[in-house]
């Protein structure tokens, strides 16, 4: 097992993490506490707690310091990281009041890639994956039938699109054309068996590797471009839910871990705030959404 450091705070259910290079804060939700956090990466102590009075699936870093995109319960909102001000600009997905947002990616145009889900069952297949852009004003579905959507993620060539159904245990790999904002040539890259272990969060470092927080399997995985198994970076915690390289220089990884499953509380500890140590790995710089 890889050196640790991890949090003393806890959380329910956290996911949606990333790091703000501009204000040099890591970023993280609590999808069922309805919150989102700002971390100092030194101390692990929490700066600011933005609550919520719905669900809260992400947050992004927009192309004005002063204000997040986060995807709520009731669809896309900027918030005012000032006065804590929220401002719907767009309610289209999720498609019915029993679904939620879950998951999302800014590309390098500063448009927002997202997925939704069920969250009061997982025996449906209604999640959908979508793209939105605040210069088209509208949402696009993309793809349809998930049962819950994970990632989304562009590698650094533009040239390629992942996405995870955790339910069906699969990541997808779609061709990425990136002037026209389309999806083409759908096809399965990776393959888990969502009985024991389920693809969750996922990021890229800068040399194209993958690495994917193993939902239930209790380690963020790596894999390189052709799919094959590198690396597993294990933790004491089952729920691994997201991973981001943070840091001045991109060199410091960065997990949240759950203590539910999205449905029940877990008697087991979880939820803490992860740094792994010793992966001599660096990332990229996150996209930042154009408003």
């Amino acid at each position: 097992m890889n050196r640790l450091i991890s949090s003393e705070h806890q959380h329910t259910l956290g996911e949606g993490i990333i790091w703000d290079h501009r204000l040099g804060l890591l970023l993280f939700v609590d999808i069922l506490s309805k919150k989102l956090f700002r971390m100092d990466i030194d101390s692990f102590n929490i700066v600011d707690k933005y609550c919520f009075n719905e669900y809260i699936g992400w947050v992004q870093i927009t192309n004005d310091p002063e204000y997040y995109l986060i995807g709520l319960k009731s669809g896309i909102a900027i918030l005012n990281i000032r006065n804590s001000g929220i401002k719907f600009i767009n309610k289209e997905i999720p498609q019915h009041s029993n679904q939620r947002l879950n998951d999302s990616f800014v590309d390098t145009n500063g448009r927002l890639w997202y997925g939704s889900m069920e969250h009061k069952t997982i025996e449906l297949y209604n999640g959908v994956l979508a793209k939105f852009s605040s210069k088209e004003d509208k949402v696009k579905i993309i793809d349809e039938g998930y049962g819950i959507t994970n990632g989304p993620i562009i590698d650094k060539t533009n040239n390629y699109l992942y996405h995870n159904d955790s339910k069906k245990g699969l990541v997808y790999k779609y061709y990425l054309d990136m002037k026209k904002s389309e999806l083409k040539e759908k096809n399965v890259f990776l393959q888990f068996n969502p009985q024991s272990e389920t693809p969750d969060g996922m990021c890229f470092d800068n040399k194209y590797n993958l690495f994917i927080a193993i939902w239930g399997g209790g380690s963020v995985n790596e894999y390189n471009q052709s799919g094959e198994f590198t690396h597993s970076y294990e933790l004491p915690e089952k729920f691994i839910t997201n991973v981001c390289f943070a840091g001045e220089n991109l060199d410091r990884m960065f997990v949240t871990t759950a203590k539910s499953d999205g449905f029940n509380i877990s008697k087991q500890t979880g939820g803490h705030i992860y740094e792994i140590l010793d992966h001599n790995r660096q990332g990229l710089e996150a996209n930042e959404f154009i408003i």
